[in-house]
């Protein structure tokens, strides 16, 4: 699943692990030592960051659709057209096949 953390949750995180393994050093090697209150919250921020990964995955498929949508238009009037028109049209065109690259790439991060 796709995540997205703050910096503040990843220090919070950060903050955590640590307290956690303090803990689980001072107890006995069988038993559970890591207060419950240090799980929960970690849980919370994990699951706050997936809900924000999934959305801005949603985001990024969309306008990817909608660019991609875009550039096919931008062919059809370069194919479509003469002269300053279809120079035109193949720049909109070639912005358009970059920017859905760029997209592209930064999916590429959540999977």
């Amino acid at each position: 699943m796709p995540t997205s953390y703050t910096g503040a949750e990843k220090r919070r995180l950060t903050w955590l692990a640590l307290k956690a393994g303090k803990q689980s050093m001072a107890g006995p090697r069988d038993v559970d030592t890591i207060d419950d209150r240090i799980k929960r919250e970690a849980d919370r921020i994990e699951q706050r960051a997936e809900e924000r990964g999934a959305r801005e995955v949603d985001a990024l498929q969309r306008r990817l659709s909608e660019t991609r949508q875009a550039a096919a238009n931008a062919k059809v009037t370069m194919r479509t057209s003469r002269g300053p028109e279809r120079a035109a049209a193949r720049r909109e065109m070639s912005d358009h096949e970059q920017a859905a690259r760029r997209i592209e790439r930064e999916l590429r991060r959540y999977q």
